[in-house]
C-alpha cells in the first residue's frame, strides 16, 4: 500500500504522475466499511490513478478502482461475491465558474475544482460507494423455500389490471 494518499492534483495531472494501491475495506473511512452489506471488511480493494491533460488542455485524473468484495445477498442472508472494475476521469477546474460552464455543456463530464491537496483515498471511497449495488442478491439463491413463498403469494396488482381490463 502506497503512503502517498495525499496529492496536489493539477501537479500531479500536470506532470502525468501514476499512483498505484490497495486498501482493505477497514482500512477506509467509516462511511464505506460500516456498509451494512459487507459480509467480510478484510477485502482488498485496488485503485491507480493516472493523471493527463485532454485534447482541450483540461487537467484530469484517471482514477480505476477494482476489487471483489463479499456482500449479503438481501435475498437468502448469505454472502455472495461482488466484483466490481469501476473507471472515471475527473476533469480539473481553476473554480467553480469554469466547473459550472463546462457540466451544462456536457452532462457526462465528471469534474471538481482543484484543491492545494486532495486524499486520494476518498476518491477511491467515493467510486466503491457509487460501485455497491443498492441491494445486493445473487440471481438465483437455490433456495426453494424463498421460491416457494414468493411464488405462492398472489400478485397485489392482480386486482388493478383487472379493473383497468373492464372499461
Amino acid at each position: 500500500m502506497s503512503d502517498l494518499d495525499l496529492i496536489d492534483p493539477a501537479a500531479f495531472a500536470a506532470e502525468k504522475q501514476n499512483l498505484k494501491g490497495r486498501f482493505l475495506l477497514n482500512q477506509l473511512d467509516e462511511r464505506v466499511w460500516s456498509h451494512e452489506y459487507f459480509a467480510d471488511k478484510q477485502a482488498e480493494v485496488l485503485f491507480t490513478l493516472q493523471g493527463g491533460q485532454d485534447r482541450f488542455g483540461r487537467l484530469f485524473l484517471d482514477l480505476g478502482v477494482t476489487g471483489s468484495v463479499p456482500l449479503v445477498c438481501q435475498r437468502c442472508m448469505q454472502p455472495m461475491q461482488f466484483d466490481f472494475n469501476e473507471t472515471g476521469r475527473i476533469v480539473l477546474f481553476a473554480d467553480e465558474a469554469g466547473l459550472d460552464s463546462a457540466m451544462l455543456s456536457d452532462e457526462d463530464l465528471e469534474g471538481m475544482v482543484a484543491e492545494e491537496t486532495l486524499d486520494v483515498r476518498t476518491l477511491v471511497e467515493d467510486q466503491i460507494l457509487m460501485a455497491l449495488p443498492f441491494s445486493p442478491r445473487h440471481e438465483n439463491c437455490g433456495n426453494a423455500a424463498v421460491g416457494e413463498v414468493n411464488r405462492d403469494k398472489p400478485n397485489p396488482f392482480a386486482v388493478l389490471a383487472g379493473l383497468k381490463s373492464s372499461r
